[in-house]
């Protein structure tokens, strides 16, 4: 499973837990994963329009094209 999914499946759950093992142990999973896929994401990288500022995620997302920032 991937550390989105870990950390999203964990936040949902979260208040289901009862009891300190169970809290302590999601609490040090959703740490470990969240530091995983902070570790994975990449910033600053993407190049981003001129006239939108956006990448081409961002603009994919919104269903426009650069030239309609325009």
């Amino acid at each position: 499973m991937n550390y989105e999914k870990i950390v999203r499946r964990i936040r949902q759950r979260i208040f289901d837990y009862d009891g300190t093992p169970k809290e302590d142990k999601a609490g040090r999973v959703l740490e470990k994963a969240k530091k995983r896929m902070l570790k994975n994401l990449v910033f600053g990288d993407c190049k981003k329009g001129r006239y939108s500022g956006l990448t081409r995620k961002e603009l994919n997302r919104t269903g426009t094209c650069e030239t309609d920032w325009y």
